[in-house]
């Protein structure tokens, strides 16, 4: 089976219908009545999926506060993982649930869990925020422990992440708190190279303002000035060249 991380997250919980599982079909209606009963009347709360996804994982991927705080308080483990072995907390930063993520938190969630997907070794949620969440999830995660360092095996750190994603609040952010601008991924690629890579010049602006290297190659040995140049957005260059 695929990883339930290369899986588009919202194919996971298309209809209720996929799961022929009464507590699946009651967190689908969001029967929070209905799902309270069942769980006194004896309701197997941990049930999985036929993608191996748990209860939990649902209601936080839907940020259904109510659900989540039904399930932690019945007994659910805050840091049960799905077959893959992936937290709830890592889909509620995938989809900014941020109410249900401090829940978590506040629960006992893993702020540090590392991921041991053999294509995504020890990333961490906080990666996962940088690319899907917002800017109030990051400092959440923050405020809990997190490292804004956080480097995985592919190298690369939230503030490469938030640039790849095109995440210009998140990014500016990180370079506002003093994210490490030297940070270089596997594969060769530094921060003025994503910043040039979205042809955002807001983006490349702010890796300019924040004194981001300019001297790196990118995997193919092509300078800064050529990333710019093939960028064809005059702005990027302009701001390149002046810059070197």
């Amino acid at each position: 089976m695929r990883s339930i991380l290369k899986i588009p997250i919202v194919l996971l919980f298309v209809s209720s219908s996929l799961f022929g599982q009464d507590i699946f079909e009651l967190l689908e209606k969001k029967d929070h009545q209905r799902l309270e009963q069942e769980i006194k009347n004896g309701l197997d709360i941990e049930k999985q999926t036929r993608n191996g996804l748990t209860p939990l994982w649902m209601a936080v991927f839907k940020n259904d506060t109510t659900a989540v705080n039904l399930l932690l308080s019945n007994g659910v483990d805050v840091n049960v993982p799905n077959r893959s072995g992936v937290p709830a907390i890592v889909v509620g930063c995938m989809t900014n649930s941020v109410e249900s993520v401090k829940i978590l938190l506040e629960k006992g969630a893993d702020v540090n869990w590392k991921s041991k997907v053999v294509w995504a070794i020890d990333r961490q949620p906080i990666r996962y925020a940088s690319q899907g969440g917002s800017v109030e999830l990051v400092k959440l995660l923050l405020s809990y422990g997190a490292d804004m360092e956080s480097t995985p095996y592919d190298m690369k750190t939230p503030l490469l992440i938030s640039l790849r994603a095109r995440k210009y609040d998140i990014a500016e952010f990180y370079f506002k708190n003093g994210a490490n601008v030297n940070a270089v991924g596997k594969n060769g690629k530094c921060v003025i190279h994503e910043a040039i890579k979205t042809k955002n010049p807001r983006m490349v602006e702010l890796a300019l303002k924040y004194n981001a290297p300019l001297d790196l190659l990118d995997p193919e040995g092509r300078t800064t000035w050529q990333l710019a140049k093939r960028s064809k957005v005059p702005e990027i260059k302009a701001m390149i060249k002046n810059a070197l």
